[in-house]
């Protein structure tokens, strides 16, 4: 299992509006000092952790040769006419 380290973007855009109502900032001036308050944040205020099971692989089985067949007689039989 790995710990995946996400942001809580709500939580982020919210201060970026406060940030540029106050200090009469940009947008994006604002947004670059949010998302940078959230990744020195040590109070975990703007993260969410999630623990994710590692992807299963090959847990579904599919032969393209069944696919291939019925794809050279559809094609072969006149039926496709082009779009």
């Amino acid at each position: 299992m790995t710990l995946m380290t996400r942001y809580n973007k709500s939580k982020i855009m919210k201060l970026a509006q406060k940030l540029r109502k106050q200090d009469n900032l940009t947008m994006s001036q604002a947004l670059t000092l949010a998302w940078s308050k959230a990744r020195r944040d040590t109070d975990n205020i703007y993260r969410v952790f999630e623990v994710r099971k590692p992807a299963k692989r090959n847990s579904i089985q599919f032969d393209m040769n069944q696919l291939a067949d019925s794809l050279s007689a559809f094609y072969s039989s006149g039926a496709y006419t082009g779009d």
